[in-house]
């Protein structure tokens, strides 16, 4: 079995190409990339999260319609491996420790998801679900949804987080709604809404920012 590790991400993108392609093709190819990751001029070497981040870059590459479909393959399951990666167990004692669990789920993330997390009496969690996919707003995110999940799952405690695709982790009014409402059920039926992250470049905490 052969060993990439030691690979650069130039050479790594040459080897992925040329065992689509013929070589001339694939070289040809990695100058289009090299030539496209310019900036005033100055070229910047692609790297792999380039090639596997930026579908329009693709679609600059001499390649077939076969060719094209791998790359999208590869990108999809590249896109599951990083959501898959569970904080089942994770033992919420910081916000901090959450948000950064959830820096490489939400990466690249063209649009808002929300993730609801449960927590036992530890405050681990014990189940992690997407429950909305879209813009936020107080008419979307239903409070019966989110406490049916967590009555379901026996929860002592949720933290609910979404992400920005903007990148900034300012919370908007229907953040700071939304938050209060799922605050104000959770003191009737008895479970805690400890926290709500916001994710983007950082992260924001209502917790942190005494906003809870």
């Amino acid at each position: 079995m052969e060993n990439y590790k030691n690979l650069k991400d130039m050479e790594l993108i040459y080897e992925l190409l040329s065992s689509l392609q013929t070589k001339s093709k694939a070289e040809s190819n990695v100058k289009v990339m090299e030539e496209s990751n310019s900036y005033y001029g100055l070229p910047f070497e692609p790297t792999i999260g380039d090639l596997v981040n930026k579908p329009w870059l693709i679609e600059k590459l001499d390649l077939t319609a076969r060719q094209t479909k791998v790359f999208n393959l590869i990108r999809e399951c590249l896109t599951r491996v990083n959501n898959s990666k569970t904080t089942i167990g994770l033992q919420i004692n910081s916000s901090m420790k959450l948000g950064a669990a959830l820096q490489e789920r939400f990466a690249n993330k063209p649009q808002e998801e929300v993730w609801l997390f449960c927590l036992n009496n530890q405050y681990k969690v014990i189940r992690e679900e997407c429950v909305f996919k879209g813009t936020l707003n107080t008419s979307t995110v239903h409070p019966r949804d989110i406490f049916r999940i967590a009555l379901e799952s026996n929860s002592k405690a949720i933290v609910i987080a979404h992400n920005h695709p903007s990148g900034n982790t300012t919370p908007s009014s229907a953040d700071m709604a939304i938050t209060k409402r799922l605050s104000e059920v959770g003191e009737v039926v008895g479970i805690e809404l400890v926290d709500h992250v916001i994710v983007g470049d950082d992260y924001y905490s209502f917790r942190e920012e005494q906003q809870l």
